[in-house]
């Protein structure tokens, strides 16, 4: 099923207060909100807990969400919403040190590679975070240019330009590695 009829069927069970409405949110969605969230905030730990209050806000929007004109837009923007009030809460609560906990997973075949995983990790955390969102979503959960953009709410170029400053930003920072 392609990323439209997932939308369609999400729309359609929204549309008639289905309970599995959110599951299929999840579904579709709990992965790359993960990769999403664990880019702007460094922290795989805060990236999950955000992730759960971000579904409890979508359950409790569903019917907006049914209206909504673009839907992972919608869904991307809760996310970005809570990622910034969580940064706030931090602040505010004296905890702006980031986490040493890894936010950047491996995959299988890389395991044996956990030092540049972990060196990979250090320097996106150390580009901006424009620049990491984009970064992250292209290289690690292969979203177009487009659909970046989509999600973001930026341009098509914007979003190209950010992955290019992004790339030459990573490539000095590990140029000794």
């Amino acid at each position: 099923m392609d990323k439209r009829s997932d939308d369609d069927t999400i729309r359609a069970a929204l549309g008639r207060d289905d309970p599995a409405a959110v599951e299929l949110i999840w579904q579709r969605y709990a992965d790359d909100l993960l990769a999403y969230l664990s880019a702007t905030l460094c922290c795989r730990h805060d990236a999950e807990d955000v992730l759960q209050t971000v579904f409890a806000r979508i359950a409790g929007k569903h019917h907006k969400l049914a209206r909504a004109r673009c839907l992972n837009a919608y869904v991307y923007r809760i996310a970005r919403n809570e990622a910034v009030s969580h940064r706030r809460r931090r602040l505010r609560d004296g905890k702006n040190a980031v986490p040493k906990a890894a936010w950047l997973v491996a995959s299988e075949a890389a395991r044996e590679q956990s030092d540049l995983v972990d060196l990979l990790a250090v320097a996106l955390a150390r580009l901006p975070e424009s620049q990491r969102q984009v970064v992250v979503l292209k290289v690690y959960r292969d979203k177009t240019f487009q659909e970046i953009a989509q999600l973001l709410g930026i341009s098509v170029n914007t979003a190209a330009s950010r992955y290019r400053y992004g790339m030459e930003r990573l490539r000095t920072l590990l140029k000794d590695h």
